[in-house]
């Protein structure tokens, strides 16, 4: 059993979104206010209803209209089985069921509401307000908000038109655990004292014995029990033997207390009492040891997190007896807070491991803006919450836009071991621009800040990808997947900035395609067969052509061959490029029919090109140096950007096509 899918209406910045949950293992990304954290908080309304303090005003959605109907905030939960269902699940759910066939399906509704024998007095006021008033909107949400304090929260599980509330009874088989992003967990942990260090340590005390049910296992355990009473018995008897009770006797006979009885001490220790004496240290290689609350606080969070898993092991055993928790679920926020790249990664893939083997909570719910936790666990689990053109929110599933296919599957091994390496910044950004190269990486930033725009700013993510594996990429983004597949993509806009890459072969044997200057096209059609644009560009408008955020852009002028060249072709003067480049002897160009102009720009572009082509990433570090500085520059070079690239950078930050450049 699991949970399957989460509908939330009217809560913080849902309308009305339907969210799909993995079976195990949760991790739901997104840009800022984009709802992971309602998310968080609406599990808690229904699996922590009665330590949930009630939603306020600003916790309704704020595009709704308040009209005479009182809104309502809904959160509703379908729990689904599952081929690792326990016996006792169906069990549980069985009065909550609204599919009876595998896979069977039970539903949880929580309401936030204003009772039936308020609605008349709440319509009245609603309607004073002035239709024609200026202020309606705010006297709206005036009235909403007096009328708060006599709204009501019910669970209620299966059909909600059945209105069967749920018996606290089965809801409490439930425990939700939140970690937030902002949490002291010292205090929650220092000394045995605390309830949850106290509950784990009263757990794992004799548990070797505990486990074992076997009769000797119980001896063991009661033979222990009586070990340390006889001790703790010694201890009490020896404390009182020091007390001197000479003073306390003569002050009872003095003021006649004596005569109701002469004052003794007794008591015992008992074994909670030494727990809630100790204290959790830590001991360093040296053997020297400091108290947890000067243990460094991302550690202390680890340690943390692993006492309420120790918890969880706890209350779902059978040493509860009736009492035991069927399904935990933990939620943690944001778990990067604290946590240095390494541990995070450490974390998440034990994580994972656990629930995949069962080890620990039945579900996990995670949200964060780390890169190095989305690596950690591959794109199945990853939930990422987009906001679109409309600023509506909505849930995208990576991991779901995979067919079965054999190719399909290709494409996402492939994503997954690149995203492990470069630790996934597409997930989390507004929009992605693909580059075939390190040049690309290098250059495209500074040439942005060239038409005044930032990429930083604007959230756009730059992603190095090879010619031919832009294929698989763009499958997270909708291009090139089955229709039904589509609404699981991520929609964002997406550039490709592909090299044109123009190619010949001779005719009339078996050869390869070569590649070949723009200004060779048509030269010799009697001994070669020419190809304007590379194959990796023809496949990309192909896998483009019904996606409406993903846009290929490459040079179209039939003057293009890579980045490098069609820069240097649109700034054949510029000392910004030329300043130490030698002169190639081409003489092609000399042959074409261009005007004498792009001749001459082509002749210089193609010797920057033959220049670079074996030191890229060099050649781009000195380049964008020089970019950099020419903006600081008092007087600036003229630098002209090749319009493939501008159409790109507009696209991907969101810039009007009609706006000047």
């Amino acid at each position: 059993m699991y949970i399957s899918k989460l509908r939330i209406k009217n809560y913080r910045c849902f309308r009305d979104v339907e969210i799909e949950f993995n079976e195990g293992l949760n991790v739901i990304i997104g840009e800022n206010n984009t709802g992971k954290t309602a998310i968080m908080k609406a599990l808690q309304y229904v699996f922590n209803h009665y330590n949930t303090n009630a939603p306020t005003i600003d916790d309704f959605n704020k595009t709704i209209e308040i009209g005479p109907i009182p809104p309502e905030i809904t959160i509703t939960l379908t729990l689904r089985s599952s081929k690792n269902d326990k016996i006792e699940d169906k069990a549980l759910v069985a009065s909550w069921l609204t599919k009876l066939e595998t896979p069977w399906e039970a539903t949880l509704t929580y309401k936030y509401f204003l009772p039936e024998t308020n609605i008349k007095e709440y319509e009245e006021e609603i309607n004073k307000i002035s239709p024609t008033s200026d202020e309606k909107v705010k006297e709206s949400w005036a009235i909403l908000e007096k009328y708060l304090p006599k709204y009501v929260s019910r669970i209620y599980g299966g059909n909600i038109e059945s209105k069967n509330r749920v018996e606290s009874e089965y809801l409490s088989k439930f425990h939700c655990e939140m970690l937030d992003a902002l949490r002291d967990v010292e205090s929650k942990m220092f000394t045995g004292k605390n309830t949850l260090l106290k509950q784990v340590l009263n757990y794992i005390k004799d548990y070797k014995f505990k486990k074992d049910k076997s009769e000797q296992g119980k001896e063991e355990l009661n033979k222990v029990q009586k070990e340390f009473k006889k001790h703790a018995d010694k201890l009490v008897e020896n404390m009182i033997n020091r007390l001197d009770n000479s003073n306390i006797l003569e002050l009872a006979e003095k003021t006649g207390a004596a005569v109701g009885g002469i004052p003794v001490w007794a008591g015992k220790l008992e074994e909670g009492d030494v727990l809630s004496a100790l204290k959790l240290m830590i001991r360093n290689k040296t053997g020297i040891e400091v108290p947890v609350v000067n243990n460094g606080m991302g550690y202390n969070n680890l340690i943390y997190i692993s006492l309420l898993l120790s918890k969880f092991e706890m209350i779902t055993s059978s040493d509860f007896g009736e009492n035991a928790k069927i399904f935990p679920i933990l939620l943690i926020e944001e778990p990067e807070a604290h946590l240095h790249p390494a541990l995070q990664y450490n974390f998440l893939r034990y994580l994972k491991e656990q629930i995949d083997n069962q080890g620990i909570s039945r579900q996990i719910f995670i949200t964060t803006h780390s890169t190095h936790i989305t690596a950690a666990v591959g794109l199945d689990p990853i939930i990422c919450m987009n906001r679109n053109e409309q600023d509506e929110i909505f849930p995208a599933y990576p991991g779901k836009v995979f067919s079965d296919s054999e190719e399909d599957q290709k494409s996402k091994k492939y994503v997954e071991r690149y995203l492990d390496a470069t630790k996934s910044t597409m997930l989390f950004a507004k929009s992605v621009l693909f580059g075939e190269g390190i040049a690309e990486q290098i250059l495209l930033p500074v040439l942005a800040e060239y038409m005044n725009l930032n990429f930083d700013k604007n959230h756009v993510s730059i992603v190095r990808v090879d010619g031919s594996t832009f294929k698989h990429f763009i499958k997270i983004f909708g291009a090139g997947v089955e229709e039904e597949r589509k609404k699981f993509a991520l929609h964002k806009r997406v550039a490709c900035i592909v090299d044109t890459d123009p190619a010949r072969k001779k005719r009339g044997q078996k050869s390869k395609w070569e590649s070949c200057w723009p200004f060779e096209i048509d030269l010799e059609p009697q001994l070669y067969k020419y190809r304007k644009i590379s194959s990796v560009v023809c496949n990309l408008l192909s896998a483009t052509l019904h996606c409406d955020n993903v846009k290929v852009f490459y040079n179209e002028s039939g003057k293009g061959k890579t980045l490098e060249y069609d820069i240097a072709f649109e700034n054949a003067e510029s000392p910004l490029i030329y300043d130490s480049v030698p002169n190639s002897e081409i003489n092609w160009p000399s042959l074409c029919n261009w005007s004498e102009e792009d001749k001459r720009k082509s002749q210089k572009a193609a010797s920057y090109y033959l220049y670079v082509k074996d030191k890229k990433g060099e050649v781009a570090f000195d380049l964008a140096y020089k970019l950099k500085e020419n903006l600081k520059a008092p007087t600036k070079e003229s630098f002209k950007i090749p319009d493939y690239i501008k159409r790109a950078f507009k696209w991907v930050c969101y810039v009007d096509e009609a706006e000047e450049d």
